[in-house]
């Protein structure tokens, strides 16, 4: 029995196991609205109690009844005659018996069946078989421009999906086909509530509110028609959630099966495995230690997209406000392309800020500068698949053990964290051996072949390792300098994977302000500079035996940070005698006397 104080915090959900068991020991086949409501009246709840909800939307005694119930079955206490209705069994019956008070989580560990718990394999479907087969869709309803902003109940009543935005999931929502399965959702972060041992650590979680079967799709990219199923309950799922408002997920990794049967079958979700699995063992697993700070707020917040209207952390506006010079149209561009290919290399002469424009495409993308959702690398002629993707290496008992390596590190991570996007920047992307370095995963670049069902064997394979794919959510930006002589031609396969855009010297008016305000260096020497570099490049474009290619960039002529230039002569002589003479030394190393006169035009006086 609950405490009769009004405000009385509810206790965890192994409190609710016996009440839970004690209502089905009727033996009759309960609906699990029906039950949640008995278990409430059995502990006597009060109507604060009962208000009390999540920020799923569910009510906190409902969620713990639900997780009561979960735990039962497992235990093999109560089995599942079909989704949403439940009866107790005659290990149910004997949990009564040999636990009078209370049954407790320890209690419930130490029954074998509980242990030795496995959930149902996912039921084949012929369409499985099939390259382009079904795609399951986890949709948002929450629009923060709307009232109420929560859509749910207006999409159930009128039988329909709406896609929020009139600029973003276009494509998806156009792609969706009749007989395909929907489900409302939503993500957001917890701290308590939770049916695990967090070790201090919020946890990601994702509401399934509603499911359906899609009947019809309108070809606007806004509005579906849906046959929405009775639900009657708010499940929670954890762990791999996505905060998208579109997510599609396609079968064939055993995490989105887990999800599709969760959602679909009302099946249970095998915690104990996503847990102890690489992505989420260092915090949830069963040998995780305690954070450091543990959260204690309950609700975290959602994260999700679904407060749809909400501003991205990082745009091309911000890209251009960090002292970008090429224009917010062509910046589309490239990100377009990105979005479009998942690959893209920007490639261009010297100093033409190709590393610093690949990182900030990469936040764009992203919505935010987080270092944790991109990695920059460089490539080297001595990088090899060993080291990239996985190889083996000296342990510390002195044998070798598998190893993996950056890349697929960052696959797993992009594939365990499919709500945000994840960006690789590979440096010099042309300076290694791309066949060797990428090896089997070079096929799988490609943005048609990002699904669980063109998966490859790694060449060095772990026991009982399923196929690897690479995730729709992971993006690579590689850079290129044209001008470095000792690159081979990059391999053809690799340029039918990725899209390329050349970047240019831009000494134009948005360089000028740039370096003028931040800088303190006078527009008119400015302008008269950016003639003379002009001049040069004409020059060096000219010469035959080079080329546009070895053209020289603005970033030599852009002071980094908000470094005040006090005499701009001292500084322009500084930047030719150490970075730009030696460059002309190497192109002319023929024609020291050229070399004299172009850096003295570019300095505008006599060396």
């Amino acid at each position: 029995m609950i405490p009769e104080n009004e405000n009385a915090i509810l206790p965890a959900w192994p409190v609710f196991v016996r009440p839970t068991l004690a209502v089905l020991s009727d033996d009759r086949t309960w609906r699990t609205a029906d039950l949640r409501e008995a278990v409430a009246d059995t502990m006597q709840l009060t109507e604060t109690q009962r208000a009390e909800r999540l920020n799923s939307g569910q009510s906190r005694a409902e969620n713990r009844v639900g997780w009561a119930l979960s735990m039962l079955k497992r235990a093999g206490a109560v089995t599942q005659i079909r989704n949403g209705y439940s009866e107790i069994t005659e290990c149910g019956h004997q949990f009564l018996a040999e636990h009078p008070e209370t049954i407790t989580e320890a209690d419930l560990v130490a029954v074998p069946a509980f242990q030795e718990y496995v959930p149902k394999p996912r039921k084949a479907s012929p369409k499985d078989a099939i390259e382009d087969g079904p795609s399951y869709w986890f949709v948002g309803a929450y629009y923060s421009d709307f009232d109420p902003q929560d859509q749910t109940g207006r999409f159930l009543a009128d039988g329909i999906w709406e896609n929020g935005y009139a600029d973003k999931y276009l494509d998806e929502v156009k792609s969706m086909q009749p007989g395909e399965r929907i489900a409302i959702k939503a993500a957001f972060h917890r701290a308590r509530d939770i049916p695990f041992d967090t070790n201090g650590h919020s946890v990601s979680i994702m509401a399934i509110k509603a499911i359906g079967t899609i009947t019809a799709n309108r070809g606007d990219g806004r509005t579906v028609e849906v046959d929405w199923d009775p639900q009657e309950d708010v499940r929670e799922w954890f762990l791999y959630t996505n905060r998208l408002t579109v997510w599609r997920v396609r079968p064939g990794d055993w995490r989105t099966d887990g999800l599709i049967d969760f959602a679909f079958e009302g099946e249970e979700q095998d915690l104990d495995r996503f847990r102890n699995s690489r992505f989420w063992a260092d915090r949830f697993g069963d040998d995780a230690g305690l954070a450091e700070a543990p959260d204690v707020d309950d609700e975290i917040g959602a994260d999700d997209e679904e407060l749809q209207g909400a501003q991205q952390g990082y745009t091309l506006a911000d890209i251009v406000a960090d002292g970008c010079f090429v224009p917010a149209p062509v910046l589309g561009d490239y990100l377009d392309a990105l979005r479009i290919k998942k690959n893209l290399i920007l490639q261009g002469p010297p100093g033409t800020g190709k590393t610093w424009l690949a990182k900030r495409l990469g936040y764009a993308l992203i919505g935010g500068k987080d270092r944790n959702l991109l990695r920059a690398i460089q490539f080297h002629p001595t990088l090899a698949y060993e080291d990239f993707i996985r190889g083996w290496r000296p342990s510390g008992d002195g044998k070798l053990q598998l190893e993996d390596g950056i890349f697929l590190d960052i696959v797993n991570a992009a594939q365990a964290d499919p709500g945000h996007n994840h960006v690789v920047v590979i440096e010099e992307i042309n300076r290694g051996n791309l066949a060797q370095i990428f090896g089997e995963l070079l096929t799988l670049l490609e943005n048609s072949k990002r699904t669980p069902d063109e998966a490859l064997e790694l060449s060095y394979r772990r026991p009982g390792e399923p196929p690897t794919y690479l995730p729709e959510n992971l993006y690579i930006i590689g850079t290129m300098n044209l001008a470095d002589r000792s690159l081979a031609i990059v391999d053809f396969a690799l340029r039918r994977r990725f899209a390329f855009r050349n970047l240019e010297p831009n000494l134009n008016e948005a360089w000028r302000r740039w370096v003028s305000e931040h800088n303190g260096i006078p527009d008119a020497f400015l302008a008269a500079l950016a003639h003379r570099i002009d001049a040069l490049n004409d020059s060096i474009a000219a010469d035959r035996s080079l080329g546009d290619q070895y053209r020289i960039g603005h970033s030599f002529f852009t002071p980094s940070g908000k470094t005040r230039i006090g005499d701009p002569d001292s500084w322009l002589r500084q930047v030719v005698d150490s970075e730009i003479r030696p460059l002309l030394d190497e192109y002319w190393f023929d024609d020291p006397e050229r070399v004299r006169k172009e850096a003295e035009a570019l300095l505008g006086y006599p060396l």
